[in-house]
Formats: C-alpha cells, structure tokens, sequence
C-alpha cells in the first residue's frame, strides 16, 4: 500500500476511518453578492473558540462582521503602538543603566580624543613623531625613556606645558 496520500495510519490499515464533519451552514449576514469563498471563510470562523487575535480590544467596540479598516492589520498595529501607555518605572530602571553607560563611553572617547597629543621628539638630529597624554616636557621625557646628563640642552625648557603639535629638541653638549 502506498503511503503517498493519508496519514501513516489509515496506510496501515488501522481500521479508523476518518468522520468528515458536515460543512458550516452559511452565515445569514453575508449578503449574496459577497463571493462564495469569502462566504465559506466566514464561516469557518464560527466554528472555532475566539482567540486572542478575534477578541476585541480593550476601549474598542467589537467586530461587527463588517469589512476590514482601509489598510488592514499594518495599520491597526501602527495605531496600537501610538496608543501605548507611557513607560513606566520598570523601564526607566532598565534605561538609567543603559543611559550611564553610553554617557561614559561618550566622555571616555571625548577624553581620550583631547588628551592625545602628536608631538615630534628630536634626540641628537633623529626626529620621531610621537602620541602621548604628557602634560609637560618632563613626563614626555621620562616617558619615551630619554635619560638627560647635566650639560644637555632641552628645547623648550624642562618642566614648560606640552601640546598637540610641540617639538621637543634634545642635544646633547660634548
């Protein structure tokens, strides 16, 4: 026997046959110039338990059997979601977290950003262009591992404010 058509069951020859129930009766409402495949929908519809999606909203009069709103369902979900209630506390809890976070990565990149400095080091004629937070020619110095001996000459003068753009000169005297 095939199994091709039916279910694995009847294939089997379990000796169930299927009831086939009678065809809803047609609803009164629909007029006769509604086509007959919209009639047999509607009435499929009454033959089952109302879900969620059959139930009138709250604030809402219910289904008349009368056609769909121009637009249909899109734009019924539009107008739920304008109609929504305003946030309450429970998301202002999850949002303040949320909200915190991004305003630190925000000033944490900002401060990062304006505290970079590109700065050329120039030790004994070999110029290097350098990134560093430094605030002085002291720590710069320190820094990028240069040792001064008391006769070498630093330009501009030690312990002077470093920016964005500065060249530090070291030459050392013989």
């Amino acid at each position: 026997m095939s199994n091709s058509k039916g279910s694995h069951r009847a294939a089997r020859g379990s000796g169930r046959t299927a009831v086939a129930r009678p065809p809803a009766p047609l609803p009164a409402a629909a007029p006769a110039s509604v086509p007959l495949h919209e009639r047999l929908t509607l009435a499929a519809w009454a033959v089952h338990a109302p879900t969620v999606v059959d139930r009138p909203s709250p604030g809402r009069p219910p289904a008349t059997g009368a056609p769909a709103a121009p637009g249909g369902r899109a734009v019924a979900r539009r107008a739920a979601r304008r109609h929504r209630a305003p946030a309450g506390p429970e998301s202002l809890r999850r949002l303040v977290p949320q909200a915190l976070v991004v305003a630190f990565l925000a000033g944490g990149t900002t401060a990062f950003v304006a505290c970079d400095k590109a700065v050329t080091l120039d030790v004994d004629g070999r110029p290097r262009t350098l990134h560093t937070f430094a605030g002085d020619i002291d720590e710069f110095l320190a820094d990028e591992g240069v040792t001064l001996a008391a006769r070498d000459s630093v330009t501009p003068a030690l312990g002077s404010g470093l920016a964005d753009g500065d060249e530090v000169v070291v030459r050392p005297r013989r």
